[in-house]
């Protein structure tokens, strides 16, 4: 394990060996760098050179404020500390959103991949089909969803702020680099819920996958992909996400990516 600083906080990066096009792994939210040991092994093994990272507030990294620019900036500084030279960038959840916002600011990197980070539903317009009960589903949401955060850290707090607030699809609709959007079994979610909840956090859904095929039909940038996992594909079929992923290499390879 390394420590780089970015902007005055340590951030803490680990290398796992291997040849080959370099991979810069990022975790999701209250999680760490570890979460990619397993996944990392099979990729060294499959030829390419994976680090990850704790990002800040996280794992062994320093605890400052979290914005998108910022961490930016922190996943910027450890690819420079490693010499990475245009790494592929694989987030998952909370790290697949800084994935993709990385491939907005980014036209030289080969491909993000954005590993089922699809926000929170916050919105009225984010429940589809429920227009006539969508403000009161909203607020139902809203506060199941608070009350889940009662007892929660502020800094976790500021991080679903940060969440809400950002237009992911129009990141999506920005992306300069080739930008993979992979979903998960979005049933694996609803169990967490109330089960009056249940349709609202269907209408979620299908909002969520209306606005993901409108990104794709608009930038030629934009891929997706779905796995029959939960939300943790790299944990739940390592092997699985690798196919995957080598496959849409391939295709980027071959130049058919936007066809």
């Amino acid at each position: 394990m390394r420590k780089f600083t970015a902007g005055g906080v340590p951030m803490a990066a680990e290398d796992h060996g291997g040849q080959g096009r370099d991979v810069l792994l990022l975790h999701g939210g209250g999680r760490t760098r570890r979460d990619w040991d397993a996944f990392a092994g099979l990729l060294v093994g499959e030829g390419f050179h994976p680090v990850s990272m704790d990002l800040r507030g996280h794992g062994e990294s320093g605890r400052a404020p979290w914005s998108w620019r910022e961490v930016l900036t922190d996943v910027a500084a450890v690819a420079e500390g490693y010499g990475l030279r245009r790494p592929m960038i694989i987030g998952h959840s909370l790290g697949g959103m800084v994935a993709a916002l990385w491939a907005k600011e980014h036209p030289e990197c080969p491909l993000a991949v954005n590993l089922d980070g699809h926000g929170n539903p916050t919105r009225p317009d984010q429940f589809h089909g429920l227009e006539d009960s969508a403000e009161r589903a909203c607020r139902e949401m809203t506060a199941f969803l608070a009350e889940m955060g009662r007892g929660l850290p502020e800094s976790f707090l500021q991080v679903m702020r940060e969440i809400d607030a950002l237009d992911l699809f129009a990141v999506y609709r920005g992306a300069r680099c080739p930008l993979l959007v992979v979903s998960g079994d979005s049933s694996a979610f609803a169990g967490m819920f109330p089960e009056h909840l249940v349709p609202a956090w269907d209408a979620y859904c299908l909002w969520t996958r209306r606005q993901l095929e409108s990104a794709t039909r608009t930038s030629a940038s934009v891929r997706e992909a779905s796995m029959p996992t939960g939300h943790d594909p790299h944990l739940e079929d390592p092997q699985a996400l690798l196919h995957l992923l080598v496959g849409q290499l391939r295709r980027l390879d071959q130049g058919e990516w936007s066809r």
